[in-house]
């Protein structure tokens, strides 16, 4: 069974398959993620971070990731850039 509730065995799937489908259109992706229903802060944090491992913190909304850092007082260039060179098969 694959759904959205706080089970991770339903909540991972559902991020992960959003980010297949819409991985292409990150704000489709994370707009439909978190109106989902269901445990949607886990979906669309889950999901947010794939997309933003797989396009790197340039491929995401400017306006989302400001609101982000704004009011959670986060970088998350730092993380998404060493993962994209892990992708890429060098240290960070």
């Amino acid at each position: 069974m694959i759904g959205t509730s706080v089970a991770a065995q339903e909540s991972v799937v559902a991020a992960f398959a959003l980010a297949e489908a819409l991985g292409d259109d990150p704000l489709e992706a994370l707009t439909l993620a978190a109106g989902i229903g269901g445990d949607t802060d886990t979906v669309a944090a889950i999901c947010g971070a794939v997309l933003g491992a797989h396009h790197g913190v340039d491929g995401l909304p400017t306006d989302l990731l400001d609101t982000v850092l704004q009011v959670n007082r986060l970088d998350p260039a730092p993380v998404a850039d060493g993962l994209l060179k892990l992708r890429h098969g060098s240290r960070p």
